[in-house]
């Protein structure tokens, strides 16, 4: 599926980058959501809506993930079974960043059969294989001329693996909201770490949101990445406990700070039920 119902490529509010692949060989935490929070789109109607694009994800070049990632690095993701998945994962993020960052659409999705931000340089871990948003930051930069990149990781766990490829660059700022858990302490010029309490509800983590948003309107950029775990449902594996209404209320809040140039790329999270809820509320606030 090159795009839903045969459009023609024009500007659109969201484009949804889609593989079947993702459910069928992702990895086992990751891969059981996928399809159904693609069939509860399908439910809704969102994917007959004309401001709605479905692109069908295809693999990122090795060569960009040997940009990102070192040999040993890449040799282990073989060893471990699971390189396609990886390559197709990040290349659907280097698809959906560049839809949205050259104005194709105001905003993409990005599904994913293997999640990215604990991937670092030189090591992987918590079903992250390749670090997704750092090879479409490189793509932007080498492809398009663009420079300067934010990004805000509201999954839970901390982004050590984006923080390790990104953290030092002075021209990306990357803002993590998270309970502590795997936190790197390292350190940046446009680094914020907002540590919210295990048992966080909806108001204390959208407090959060209004305080990333802050720093990212602060903070001049060509691209807005959202790193959008659901894992921090309280029936999800995550350490927040917040309910069904938040992602909504969330992705409300994102779209009136920043209406154009987003690109959410999927990450923690295996819960069916909150994956069906959390990301098609999502892509309904984008798709109106």
């Amino acid at each position: 599926m090159a795009e839903a119902n045969g459009r023609a490529a024009s500007p659109c509010r969201v484009a949804i980058i889609y593989h079947p692949d993702f459910s069928a060989r992702g990895y086992p935490a990751l891969k059981g959501r996928v399809a159904p929070a693609f069939e509860e789109l399908e439910a809704r109607g969102l994917l007959e809506l004309e401001g709605v694009r479905v692109i069908e994800a295809e693999p990122a070049d090795e060569e960009l993930a040997a940009e990102v990632h070192s040999r040993s690095h890449l040799q282990g993701v073989r060893e471990s079974g699971y390189y396609d998945v990886a390559l197709l994962s990040a290349g659907a993020v280097v698809r959906g960043a560049a839809e949205a960052a050259e104005g194709r659409s105001l905003a993409s999705f990005c599904f994913v059969g293997a999640a990215g931000h604990h991937a670092s340089h030189d090591g992987f871990w918590g079903f992250c294989f390749l670090n997704d948003v750092a090879m479409a930051v490189t793509h932007l930069r080498e492809k398009a001329g663009m420079r300067r990149f934010a990004v805000i990781d509201i999954d839970p766990h901390f982004g050590d693996g984006t923080r390790d490829l990104l953290g030092p660059d002075p021209n990306a700022l990357h803002v993590n909201l998270h309970s502590g858990f795997g936190m790197s302490g390292s350190g940046g010029p446009n680094n914020l770490d907002i540590a919210l309490p295990h048992d966080a509800d909806d108001q204390r983590f959208l407090s959060g949101v209004d305080e990333a948003l802050q720093a990212a309107r602060g903070f001049e950029h060509d691209l807005l990445f959202i790193v959008f775990g659901h894992d921090g449902h309280s029936d999800d594996y995550g350490a927040f406990e917040l309910g069904d209404d938040v992602y909504a209320a969330f992705a409300r809040k994102v779209k009136a700070a920043f209406p154009e140039r987003v690109c959410y790329v999927l990450s923690g999270g295996a819960d069916e039920r909150v994956a069906r809820r959390a990301i098609g509320d999502v892509i309904e606030v984008l798709a109106h």
